[in-house]
């Protein structure tokens, strides 16, 4: 595992690329055809809970196969199912038969799907990656994101445009099937297995819940995770709101935001990526929580104070990608090195379905308040009530009498 060139890590990173470029393609079609055909923007709140509520609810007991199989297997096969069924949609809409009920089956048979790829994704990290790099192999993968946040919508649009809907699906589907072939050459061990596997699948279950349970600090980054999800949902719910308020065509501040929000990505993991965070995690992910808050509150003292310019405002609101990337990085550094390579598939599932949980009651909460409430107003509480959250959880995180005993080093 060169520090220079890890060939398992661009393996994984190539198939991200494709993969997540391939799903930008897909999610933007998909949109456009749902409202084309509907002419209901509540259909794509549906079709948002579908494609996240079973991930939850498999989320919880998924993580006990990732542990207890070949997670390359697990990866294979998941990008292979996610690349069939995004085939099936697209022979179906060639034929003129697709429908709003094929759509919700197709995103409920992708959400379980990745309730199985994403925890296994996380937990292969570790088995790829030397222990003083896994923030920068975080780093690469969150550029990966960012690159393809800046690019998937523009070429899915332009895709859209003059190539139709169908050649999306395509797309989609032929990005799940390349992404499955660069994992075919991954080299990971499965030592993680012979554990797991002397457990029956009900006690499996169970022990992942235990562990974290007992795990003080992987506890309150739960919570972390759950709060961070929950900002991001309420993030992206006003965007929208406040695009449209802002002055001139809402469509296009709502393409600006969303730009400078990749652009905020893609710088914000490149300097992950040079800057050496080893050993410092805990506190760059808690400064970055206690960044949002005070750029929320930064925010809504602009927009409440009636200042003209448009770009203060924008610039404000792009910060908080670099904010929530230089989060998510740092606990799934923190979590990578200190979870146990046999019990990490259950630990980030369970992480997954949490933030997969949190982020459409965002939806579900703000949409509520946004009606009663200026968006500004909104921002200003959210912030203060990110600031406190950041200082009950940074001194319970660092509360030694919070530590976990000896004995659950060798949980067991």
């Amino acid at each position: 595992m060169s520090t220079k060139f890890n060939r398992n890590l661009y393996l994984l990173l190539g198939g991200q690329l494709v993969s997540q470029l391939g799903d930008k393609f897909y999610a933007l079609a998909l949109a456009y055809w749902v409202l084309q055909t509907t002419k209901s923007s509540a259909m794509m709140g549906i079709l948002l809970f579908f494609s996240m509520a079973p991930s939850v609810l498999v989320g919880f007991v998924s993580g006990s196969f990732v542990d207890r199989f070949n997670r390359k297997t697990i990866l294979i096969v998941s990008d292979i199912f996610r690349g069939i069924v995004i085939s099936a949609v697209a022979v179906i809409f060639y034929i003129g038969t697709l429908n709003l009920g094929i759509i919700i089956t197709a995103e409920i048979l992708l959400s379980i799907s990745s309730a199985f790829f994403n925890p296994a994704v996380s937990a292969v990290i570790p088995q790829i990656v030397d222990k003083d790099n896994i923030a920068r192999a975080n780093a690469k993968s969150q550029l990966i994101g960012g690159l393809t946040l800046i690019l998937g919508p523009a070429l899915g649009g332009s895709s859209v445009a003059y190539l139709g809907y169908g050649f999306a699906f395509i797309v989609n589907a032929l990005s799940f099937m390349a992404s499955a072939v660069f994992e075919i050459f991954l080299n990971i061990d499965s030592d993680q297995r012979e554990l797991v596997r002397r457990e029956k699948l009900k006690e499996n279950i169970g022990s992942g819940f235990k562990y974290i349970f007992n795990k003080k600090k992987i506890l309150i980054i739960i919570f972390i995770v759950a709060i961070i999800h929950f900002f991001v949902g309420s993030i992206q719910v006003v965007i929208p709101v406040f695009a449209n308020s802002a002055g001139g065509n809402g469509a296009v501040n709502q393409g600006y935001i969303q730009m400078l929000f990749g652009i905020g990505v893609v710088l914000t993991a490149l300097i992950l990526n040079i800057a050496k965070i080893n050993d410092k995690e805990d506190k760059i992910m808690f400064r970055g929580i206690f960044a949002i808050g005070i750029l929320f509150i930064l925010f809504s003292i602009l927009g409440l104070s009636g200042i003209s310019s448009k770009l203060p405002l924008f610039l404000a609101f792009s910060s908080f990608s670099s904010a929530i990337i230089v989060i998510s990085t740092c606990y799934q550094v923190i979590l990578q090195k200190n979870v146990e390579k046999h019990i990490s598939g259950r630990v980030f599932a369970i992480v997954g379905s949490v933030g997969n949980f949190s982020l459409p009651l965002a939806y579900l909460v703000f949409g509520f308040i946004l009606g009663t409430f200026n968006v500004f107003q909104v921002l200003l509480f959210c912030g203060i009530c990110a600031i406190l959250a950041c200082i009950v959880l940074y001194c319970l995180f660092n509360n030694k009498k919070s530590e976990e005993p000896e004995a659950l080093e060798n949980f067991y």
